[in-house]
Parts: C-alpha cells; sequence; structure tokens
C-alpha cells in the first residue's frame, strides 16, 4: 500500500479537530434532544410520542396567536420511530447518561467513517489519489451541498454505515445474511431505508428469494405492531403526520419537492405525490435491473457500478432526508468525477463543476430550503450522467469472461 501523502493527513487531521470545534460553537445533536426526550418521557411512565405531539401542538397554537414572533422558532419535533425500537431504547436509558451519550457519539461517529470506507472502494486505481482528498471533506459536504447536519446525531449515520459495510461483505464474499439483518433493523427505525434492500438482489439475481423475504418480514413488523401495541402504534403515525402538516418536513427527493410544492399552495399532496414518485422511480427501477444485468454479465466492474447503484437505490426513497444523501456523497462525486473525465475536454469541465460546486454552496448556505430545493434534482442528474457512462462504457458481450459477480467484486476491490 502507498504511503499517505502528508497533505491528505494534515486535512484529515483539520477534519477530525474541526468536528469538536464546531459542535462547541453551534446548537447541535437536535436529533438527539430527540432521542433524550423520548427517554425521558419513558421514565416517567409517560408515552413518548404523545408528549412531543402536545408540545407541537401547544408550539402551533401560540404560531397562530402570535405569528411572525412564533414564526421565527425552530419548530419542536417528534420520536417518529416505530413502536418496535421503544423498548431497545429503554434499555439503553438504563445506563448513566453520560456514558450513553459517548458510545452513541464514537459508534455515530464510527458509522459515518465506515459509510465512506466502504464508497472510496469503487475508487480506481488513478482515482485513489483525488478520492483520499474527497473522503475528507465528505463530512462536511453531504450529497456536495454544505449543512451541519453531520452534528445532527441521526441514527442514520449509524444505519448506513452497517448496511454499507455489510454490503461490502456481500460483494467481496458473497456473504449477504448479515446485510439482510441489518437491513431489517433499519426498517424497524426508519420504514424507507428497506428500500436499500435491492442492493442485494442488483447486486446477484441469486439474491432476490431472500430479498423477498426480508421485505416480507419487514411489512409484517409493521402489521403486527397496530395488534400488539394498539395505543402507541395510533400515537407513533399521528407523530408521523404531524412530521408533515406541523413541519413540512417532505425531504429532498423529487417526490418530497413535489409534495411540499403542493403543500403550500393548499392543494392535497396525496395522492397525486404516490403518482408522481411512481413516474420516476419505476424507470430508475428499470434502469437498474438493466445495470444489473450488466454486472451480472461481467461488462461492468462492481467500481463502476457501486456508485450507480447506491444513488439509484436511494432515489427509490420517497422521503430522502438530508443524511440520507450524506451516505452517497462520496458516490455522487465519483460519477461526476467520471463523466468529467469522460469528456473531450475534461479541464474545462473539472472548472465548470468547482464553479457550480462553489456557486450551489453558497445558495445552499444561505438557505435551508434552497438547499433542499438543489439536493433532489442535484441527485437525479447526478445519476442520469453516471447511467449514461455506465452504458457507455460497458463492454462488448464477446470481450466479456464468463465468472461469477462477487469473483469480480474480488479481483477489482
Amino acid at each position: 500500500m502507498e504511503r499517505i501523502p502528508l497533505a491528505v493527513r494534515i486535512l484529515w487531521l483539520m477534519a477530525a479537530l474541526a468536528l469538536p470545534i464546531w459542535a462547541s460553537l453551534d446548537d447541535t445533536a437536535w436529533d438527539m434532544q430527540v432521542y433524550n426526550h423520548a427517554l425521558i418521557s419513558m421514565d416517567r411512565g409517560h408515552d413518548p410520542y404523545q408528549d412531543a405531539t402536545d408540545i407541537q401542538k401547544q408550539h402551533h397554537q401560540q404560531l397562530a396567536a402570535n405569528g411572525r414572533l412564533a414564526n421565527d422558532q425552530a419548530p419542536p419535533y417528534s420520536y417518529v420511530y416505530a413502536p418496535i425500537t421503544l423498548p431497545l431504547l429503554k434499555a439503553l436509558g438504563h445506563l448513566p447518561r453520560t456514558l450513553l451519550i459517548t458510545l452513541y457519539w464514537l459508534v455515530y461517529f464510527a458509522g459515518a467513517l465506515s459509510a465512506i470506507a466502504v464508497c472510496a472502494t469503487f475508487a480506481q486505481a488513478s482515482e485513489i489519489p483525488g478520492v483520499l482528498y474527497l473522503a475528507g471533506i465528505a463530512l462536511f459536504f453531504p450529497g456536495l451541498l454544505a449543512n451541519g447536519v453531520i452534528l445532527s446525531g441521526n441514527i442514520a449515520y449509524i444505519l448506513y454505515g452497517a448496511i454499507f459495510a455489510t454490503a461490502l461483505l456481500g460483494w467481496r464474499r458473497n456473504q449477504w445474511i448479515p446485510f439482510y439483518a441489518v437491513i431489517l433493523f433499519a426498517t424497524c427505525v426508519k420504514a424507507p431505508m428497506l428500500s436499500l434492500i435491492l442492493i442485494a438482489p442488483l447486486s446477484s439475481k441469486k439474491n432476490w428469494l431472500p430479498t423477498f423475504s426480508v421485505i416480507t418480514a419487514g411489512i409484517g413488523l409493521y402489521a403486527l405492531q397496530p395488534i400488539f401495541m394498539p395505543s402507541l402504534f395510533r400515537h407513533y403515525l399521528e407523530a408521523v403526520e404531524l412530521q408533515f402538516s406541523f413541519n413540512h418536513d417532505f425531504g429532498c427527493s423529487p417526490a418530497g419537492l413535489f409534495s411540499s410544492f403542493l403543500y403550500k399552495r393548499g392543494i392535497p399532496y396525496s395522492p397525486s405525490c404516490y403518482l408522481f414518485f411512481a413516474a420516476y422511480a419505476l424507470p430508475i427501477f428499470a434502469a437498474l435491473l438493466y445495470g444489473a444485468r450488466l454486472y451480472e454479465r461481467g461488462r461492468i466492474t462492481l467500481q463502476q457500478w457501486g456508485p450507480v447503484l447506491l444513488v439509484g437505490v436511494l432515489l427509490l426513497n420517497p422521503r430522502i432526508m438530508e443524511y440520507d444523501a450524506a451516505a452517497i456523497t462520496l458516490p455522487l462525486a465519483l460519477i461526476g468525477w467520471r463523466v468529467a473525465r469522460s469528456t473531450t475536454r475534461p479541464e474545462l469541465v473539472y472548472t465548470l463543476k468547482v464553479l457550480a460546486f462553489v456557486v450551489l454552496n453558497g445558495l445552499a448556505i444561505y438557505s435551508w430550503l434552497i438547499r433542499k430545493a438543489i439536493d433532489g434534482p442535484l441527485i437525479l442528474l447526478t445519476f442520469a450522467a453516471g447511467y449514461w457512462l455506465l452504458m457507455k462504457e460497458a463492454k462488448p458481450v464477446h470481450e466479456v469472461q464468463t465468472i461469477e459477480p462477487h469473483s469480480r467484486a474480488l479481483a477489482s476491490t
């Protein structure tokens, strides 16, 4: 292994020092505060969903009474993970709070770094020097746009780290059971993450049967909760509904932006948002199926397929949040890099991309709403560009050697 350049080491050291300094100067860990409030509610024997929604309702009553004054305040958020997660949360709550917070942050940053490390394995030999620099700043530009989402403390960073790490085990050793287990756990926490199960069958067609089994199990877990925890599940659904109707938190996916557009104009977003989602999700899924065939037949490598696969599967999530976009920062950068390199004037394209990066980040810093409006189209356009390049670079059938996909992955990583 080549020696890591001194400049890269300095960059990573500066990144490591910047996070605690940034955290001390900013209002951080807002998602962790939500988890903490849920713990406090359960310590008191309360329903954490109802306690949080009561606060939300009170806040919006004040908003209606005070107008602009209340509107300047950050809206309160509630615990919106399914009741099946509460026993684990309560068990963790028995630990001393300082120890729990310390352990959480350690696992949290390990998850964030794990996601970056796995995505870095998609780099081709000529790209490794550049990726060493890109990886160092990936935490600060989630989805290629600047914000402080890494400081939120959202559990998604842990889940994506575990999902990508176990997917790497599947790609390299063809062992997918840990991946399925992590996906099932992640689905209990964040239901839209079930879409990430498609990483397995789109990496090997042999994985379709276990994939359907895990999807059935995930849906079954949600179907059983209203039976065994009817009150908690009802209040959980209310908390989810208030997340949209009070906080307008539709995310930055194309479907989420469309829903937000309709909601702000007083137009019901359902069922139109589902039709809008299907209009782009079905073609993306069809494109991913075709890309998987090319990978299965050896016409593209894991390094080529991986970034496009992860970005495409994320687009099948109807509610992409900032921390979801953060997980694919490096794949987005790799796709942009490769597309620029494939042009007749790569230096000019690199320059234009850097200029666009600076301008878009200036807009993203100026307004959180503008950032969301940029994020969804940016991810969609990057996927389209990456897929175009994939089709362009796929080997002709007569040049392909017939070997197992996981063997190709081992040989190419």
